[in-house]
């Protein structure tokens, strides 16, 4: 090899130096919960999945490894691919957050519980579909601010996990085959199109860039029935007898529109998991 000039060894000095940080940063681990109890869920409790979090200890009720994926790897149910079981074996999961710990962390923390316990692998494939866009109509968002109480709590306390992995409160939606409400209290539009798009013919994702939280509730004709197990809102036990508008004239009132587009969307592959997580 002939002699390198000093300025080329200078320059593989720095590359040699840039590709042991780049790869350094490439394997730093995620953070991971200090410990953590993971128990089947009496098949004869309520199917709501539930979540609370303090500053020590987060607790999760009912949970599905497709609720569980879903939160922890901020994806949408329609991204993911993997076993029929994932959407009906429950879990209770009690995890203890290390000293000093952030909320925001629980994301991660909880990914770092499914690929250790759960073996959980997966490849991310992206796949162009047809989707509903919700965006923002000509004449800007309608959008109504959650009612609080004195101390400055939501009204509504019953809490679930949310699209980003932490507890938000719980969206209730139910009934018939001719028409459905979503009651979403403090809701952010991202849980509002996550919910109702359980009752559409294509993903619907939000493309409003709408940031905050709101209350909202939609009653529309549902394209597909299948999630109709889920909590009934207060005063709808079936749904009304009369035909509901469709989803894209219910949107209207809050100042938000539908449009059907084209989208490149990644699909969250389940390549291998484990029904059975290992022992506490």
């Amino acid at each position: 090899m002939p002699d390198m000039t000093p300025a080329n060894r200078l320059l593989l000095g720095f590359l040699l130096i840039w590709s042991n940080s780049a790869f350094t940063q490439q394997i730093k681990p995620k953070p991971t919960f200090e410990v953590a109890s993971i128990k089947v869920s009496d098949p004869n409790s309520s199917p709501l999945v539930g979540m609370s979090a303090d500053p020590s200890i987060v607790r999760y009720r009912n949970l599905t490894l497709r609720d569980a994926i879903r939160g922890a790897y901020k994806v949408r149910d329609f991204q993911i691919v993997g076993p029929d079981w994932m959407s009906t074996a429950r879990f209770e999961v009690d995890a203890k957050l290390p000293q000093g710990a952030s909320t925001d962390q629980i994301p991660e923390m909880f990914q770092s519980l499914l690929e250790e316990r759960f073996k959980l692998t997966f490849s991310r494939v992206p796949k162009e579909m047809q989707v509903m866009a919700l965006v923002v109509a000509k004449d800007g968002p309608k959008l109504t601010k959650p009612a609080t109480q004195p101390d400055g709590q939501t009204a509504n306390q019953q809490m679930a996990m949310g699209t980003d992995g932490k507890p938000r409160p719980i969206v209730f939606f139910g009934g018939s085959a001719s028409s459905v409400t979503v009651t979403a209290p403090n809701s952010t539009l991202l849980t509002l199109v996550g919910v109702t798009t359980r009752f559409t013919s294509k993903p619907l994702v939000d493309e409003t860039g709408i940031e905050g939280q709101y209350d909202f509730s939609l009653t529309f004709f549902p394209e597909q029935t299948s999630s109709l197990g889920g909590p009934v809102p207060p005063g709808v036990p079936g749904g009304p007898s009369d035909p509901a508008p469709s989803l894209s004239d219910e949107v209207k009132k809050y100042g938000l529109r539908i449009e059907n587009r084209k989208a490149t969307i990644d699909q969250f592959v389940v390549t291998h998991v484990e029904r059975t997580p290992t022992e506490n």
